[in-house]
């Protein structure tokens, strides 16, 4: 029961989706305008979002808790994998 808790309160706080800050400030890339910078971020994030698909199993509680968790975590990756395949480094 406290791990339910446990989980169920990380969850919460974490928001249960990915957060992408989007002004161009968290990437870096040499001869490079903000405006561009934050394109670039828009489609990652367009990527990002077809790369963390998974069926809806219809199990509820803490099986879908742990689905979107991995969900959120391989569109996290594949934004980063994204940014960095177009030149760009992580402020």
């Amino acid at each position: 029961m406290r791990l339910a808790v446990a989980l169920i309160t990380l969850a919460t706080l974490s928001g249960c989706t990915v957060k992408y800050d989007l002004s161009g400030s968290d990437w870096r890339k040499t001869s490079t305008i903000i405006q561009q910078t934050t394109q670039d971020e828009i489609d990652c994030v367009r990527d990002a979002r077809e790369a963390g698909w998974a069926p809806d199993l219809i199990l509820g509680g803490l099986l879908d808790l742990a689905r979107w968790e991995v969900t959120d975590l391989e569109r996290l990756s594949s934004y980063r994998r994204c940014m960095v395949a177009k030149g760009y480094q992580p402020n």
